[in-house]
């Protein structure tokens, strides 16, 4: 999947800042940034256009479960698995409505990866009760999310100031930034590479065409997979069945408007190729019922085991940051059990703070590391900055009165 191409990475962002360096009359230091900057977003970010936080999931997730279907159903039945569990285990009480939801899915989580239900592990998304919350997590989330005309000020400001030469990486499952760089009519793209050729051992790399490359760690909730279906096509030609199986997104006269995730020529085996957006998610979410799962990620500890589809997302990201010209990490705590993050976010960080710090790049220096977060005291601050605790302090900046038209001058201050 991309081979050589992806890890000459490195080596053309090398070349493009040497290319781009020599054009004295379009980069400078009182000139337009050229970009070429990583901006790590968590939820904290979509909050002020209205996304709810996890805590505020749970119990919408529940009502809606119960609305439709009672409280006779395997949902319910995975809840009371699920408090007999922590109080035989742990010798915790719980109720249905105290439960954390990233710890109830940890626990769904496992029992689908190994398999523990035998036969009644329905698909590659989950169990029964994983399906129930990820398609209500879907609509609840797209429910709240504002138009591309209606968003906060602050989101479209952020869209404008972005460089087509940035890269942001989003843990949320939202269309925020999507809907606020279509509003300004700023190109991106949902994938790290295009190519313009498919090799044995390495893939050439499409750089004809300049735009923000937005990563969804994650997955996002306008995303559908289509193996499943791909898999009752192939169960049909075995059995001599004409004609295609029911399916509400790939078998249903393009009613919500599927497209390809990624464009141009691409490894057979990627699994990128699996992914579709839609386009027509008000008429997918308006759906009483969510009649399919969007390709998202467990909100839970254990969300790492189901990462495959998204692993091209992840690739060489332990040796960026340095030769780029800026970090910002916006709205992300850093939870505790997100080890992997924190691992990623450390290389990230320590090699854009340990590298070519002194010296102009573009004849632009890099910036302070820019971490935006909204803490209300002095504790939850300084909380926040063991979290950080590999960041060098000297070499970065923090704001702590959350995301704002204010906290988008800030990330794009020049500190140096």
């Amino acid at each position: 999947m991309g081979g050589v191409g992806k890890k000459l990475k490195g080596k053309r962002l090398k070349q493009a800042l040497m290319d781009l360096s020599k054009n004295k009359e379009v980069v400078g230091m009182n000139k337009e940034h050229p970009g070429f900057r990583i901006f790590v977003l968590g939820a904290g970010f979509s909050v002020p256009a209205g996304l709810p936080t996890a805590a505020e999931l749970y119990p919408e997730v529940v009502r809606r479960v119960e609305r439709l279907h009672g409280k006779d159903n395997r949902f319910h039945w995975a809840l009371q698995d699920y408090i007999n569990y922590r109080k035989r285990s742990d010798g915790v009480e719980l109720s249905v409505e105290n439960i954390d939801l990233e710890e109830f899915m940890s626990y769904l989580d496992i029992e689908h990866f190994l398999g523990l239900e035998g036969g009644d592990t329905l698909s590659e998304h989950g169990n029964a009760a994983q399906l129930f919350v990820k398609r209500f997590i879907g609509q609840i989330i797209h429910e709240r999310t504002p138009s591309k005309d209606s968003l906060p000020q602050e989101y479209y400001e952020f869209a404008e100031r972005l460089s087509l030469n940035d890269i942001v990486i989003t843990l949320n499952y939202d269309v925020v930034l999507e809907r606020a760089l279509d509003h300004v009519g700023k190109p991106y793209r949902l994938f790290p590479h295009r190519y313009s050729k498919i090799g044995d051992g390495f893939n050439t790399v499409d750089d004809s065409r300049d735009e923000v490359t937005i990563l969804k760690l994650h997955g996002s909730l306008d995303w559908f997979s289509n193996k499943s279906y791909l898999h009752g096509l192939d169960a049909f030609k075995k059995q001599g069945v004409d004609g295609a199986p029911n399916d509400p997104i790939f078998n249903n006269n393009d009613k919500y408007g599927h497209c390809p995730l990624v464009d141009g020529p691409r490894n057979e085996d990627d699994p990128l190729l699996n992914i579709y957006r839609l386009k027509n998610i008000d008429r997918f979410y308006g759906n009483y019922d969510p009649p399919a799962v969007p390709m998202i990620l467990s909100p839970s500890h254990m969300k790492i085991v189901y990462a495959n589809p998204f692993l091209d997302f992840w690739w060489g990201w332990g040796r960026a940051g340095g030769m780029n010209l800026g970090v910002s990490i916006i709205g992300f705590s850093l939870p505790l059990h997100d080890d992997y993050l924190r691992i990623c976010l450390y290389r990230m960080v320590s090699n854009f703070q340990g590298v070519y710090w002194d010296q102009p790049l573009l004849d632009w220096y890099k910036n302070h590391v820019k971490l935006v977060d909204y803490r209300t005291d002095e504790k939850s601050k300084d909380e926040l900055l063991e979290r950080y605790r590999f960041i060098d302090y000297e070499k970065a900046d923090v704001y702590t009165d959350g995301f704002s038209k204010d906290a988008v001058d800030f990330i794009f201050s020049q500190s140096r």
